[in-house]
């Protein structure tokens, strides 16, 4: 039997003896989620300080008098003299595959109900962004399953698209789809880190049900700061989101990311600079929300095969009102990414989904990645289709006598009822390039346009099916003669007896 002295004597051994340094402050004033704090000079930009009620915040300005904590808990308890003591660490998040399938808050904590994740170790959430010769050019597409965006305005790994549109037309859905569309992909496809910021919580569970159900949620991460979850939690959010996703990124895997949305980060970010006493500019924004959002994006990259080869795409959504593209935050965020997909409300009312307009939207390095096969058959479609939304819009004022302004015009009904698309049903890219195939092919021009809905569901399984078209399954960099006519043989078959011969 041990002697009881052993574990007493272990423990003063154990002991780590002499004077410790605790620095301490304390508040001098606090409203709406931020402090005014004086007596901590040693505090760093970042830092996480505890008050006495036990509460968190981490520094945000640092000023000659004092210092701006943004609280990350309920402030109920915090008054002007509490106590507040630094910690010497900088606001962190656990990081690892044990966060994958998880619902968290920025900090880590979680929001599902489930013991907190075992993770491999802690990034900053704000970490600096790579070094231009750690980046490899953009090459690799991004398969959204959306044909309008796969065929029009492709986007690349390690790309940054924003999408932008008023609010109720669609933007998070094209997000969704795209993270729906990665379970259907051969190894899991990418990824996906969802960052809600400042949403209404039952939008937030509508989408984390969306990806459930529907996608596959052992690869996807939820990062949540709801609306009504503390500003200091709201803007951490996209930042503490990124650094989960460079953890794998880092280490080689291919990682999306969905910002939702940083019009609201904006919005907070210009709250609590204003409660700090920043000067305010431009939409009282302070003159640093530019920087504040080119650090968040350019963390986004393609790395380089001595960096692991790696990527993480960017899928940033904004807010606009009134369809005013010039605003301040849409123009600053049209500037720091690499292209934009924009959401048109009239489309929208129009029953057009996904409302794209697809004369403001542009990706400007997609292209790039996108697929031989794909380019082939989708050279001319957005000029087609831009003709024929001009032509619709002059025909209500009579109708067209020249034959072949008709046959435009049949083949834009066509376009705009293929590019029509449900949502949480992504298409494969090989059923995409069939379609457009056949499109190109002119037949579809005398198929009702309702029925291209039921022939997009039926084309799957059926090119499935065909051994002429397994290879170009395996490999879509390029489309031969032989290939295009087994795509054309899969639409004809699948067209029917009502189908063109």
């Amino acid at each position: 039997m041990s002697d009881p002295l052993d574990a007493l004597k272990a423990r003063v051994t154990a002991a780590t003896l002499g004077a410790t340094v605790e620095e301490r402050g304390t508040v001098a004033a606090i409203a709406d989620g931020l402090a005014n704090v004086t007596g901590l000079p040693g505090a760093q930009l970042n830092e996480i300080v505890t008050f006495s009620t036990g509460a968190r915040g981490f520094v945000m300005t640092l000023a000659k008098d004092g210092l701006h904590v943004a609280l990350l808990d309920p402030m109920a308890g915090v008054t002007a003299g509490s106590a507040v003591t630094r910690s010497g660490r900088i606001a962190s998040v656990p990081v690892g595959e044990a966060l994958l399938g998880r619902v968290l808050d920025p900090l880590g904590r979680p929001l599902d109900g489930a013991p907190a994740p075992a993770a491999a170790r802690t990034l900053p959430a704000e970490r600096p962004a790579p070094a231009i010769i750690e980046r490899d050019f953009v090459s690799e597409t991004v398969e959204t399953g959306i044909l309008v965006v796969d065929a029009l305005f492709a986007i690349g790994r390690g790309q940054r698209e924003l999408i932008i549109g008023e609010r109720q037309t669609g933007k998070t859905s094209i997000a969704v789809d795209t993270i729906v569309n990665q379970a259907a992909k051969a190894g899991g496809g990418l990824i996906c880190v969802y960052v809600a910021i400042g949403q209404r919580m039952s939008a937030v569970r509508r989408v984390i049900e969306a990806v459930r159900t529907r996608g596959d949620p052992s690869r996807s991460i939820f990062v949540v700061a709801e609306a009504t979850a503390e500003p200091g939690l709201q803007w951490l959010a996209p930042f503490s989101a990124t650094s989960i996703a460079e953890w794998f990124r880092d280490r080689g895997d291919h990682v999306l990311i969905v910002y939702d949305d940083l019009t609201k980060h904006a919005a907070t970010h210009r709250e609590l600079a204003l409660l700090s006493r920043q000067p305010p500019g431009r939409e009282a924004y302070p003159g640093d929300i530019f920087y504040l959002h080119a650090r968040l994006l350019e963390r986004s990259a393609k790395m380089s095969k001595a960096q692991g080869g790696g990527s993480l795409t960017a899928l940033p959504i904004a807010e606009i009102e009134a369809g005013n593209l010039s605003a301040y935050i849409p123009t600053n965020l049209i500037s720091i990414s690499d292209g934009q997909i924009v959401t048109s409300q009239s489309l929208f009312a129009a029953n057009q989904r996904p409302a794209v307009d697809v004369g403001l939207s542009v990706s400007r390095v997609g292209g790039k990645a996108q697929w031989g096969a794909m380019k082939a058959v989708a050279g001319r479609l957005r000029l087609a289709y831009m003709q024929y939304l001009e032509m619709k819009m002059f025909s209500r004022f009579g109708g067209f006598g020249d034959a072949a302004m008709k046959t435009r015009m049949k083949r834009g009904e066509r376009i705009e009822a293929l590019l029509s698309q449900p949502r949480l049903a992504p298409l494969p890219l090989i059923v995409q390039i069939a379609l457009l195939a056949g499109l190109a092919e002119g037949l579809f021009d005398d198929v009702d346009p309702t029925r291209l809905a039921a022939l997009q569901a039926g084309l799957t399984a059926r090119i499935a099916g065909e051994p002429r078209l397994a290879a170009l399954a395996a490999d879509l960099s390029a489309l031969d003669d032989a290939q295009r006519a087994a795509l054309l043989d899969v639409v004809r078959a699948a067209l029917g007896p009502a189908g063109p011969g």
